[in-house]
């Protein structure tokens, strides 16, 4: 069996990094997380409005987002509000992937 991280198998971390590679991967999921890291707690129609779906379409894109453990969320009487769960730990993968992003753009246009 391959090195553990605690009690996890490497095979698990890699599984588990992988789906939330998959999650920034889908630009609605990731339009969701970049709303609530810079917004912060929002409910489904605040979210919903600002990233332009539908409050059902928001709603499971929220859940895929729970089950993954990203984001987090609290029932009051006026709606649930999500947040991102570990934010610095998130902040520092989009800020990396806007990095890696404007050097790929900036290597293109220069190259024009």
């Amino acid at each position: 069996m391959g090195k553990n991280i605690g009690t996890k198998s490497m095979k698990e971390i890699y599984y588990r990094e992988s789906r939330v590679a998959k999650v920034l991967g889908a630009s609605a999921k990731y339009t969701i997380i970049k709303l609530l890291l810079n917004a912060g707690p929002q409910n489904v129609k605040e979210i919903a409005r600002s990233v332009r779906r539908s409050q059902p379409t928001v709603s499971h894109r929220l859940a895929q987002l729970k089950n993954l453990e990203i984001v987090r969320y609290e029932a009051k009487s006026n709606g649930s509000y999500y947040w991102i769960k570990y934010p610095d730990e998130i902040r520092k993968i989009t800020k990396t992937l806007n990095e890696c992003v404007n050097r790929t753009l900036t290597k293109v246009y220069s190259e024009e």
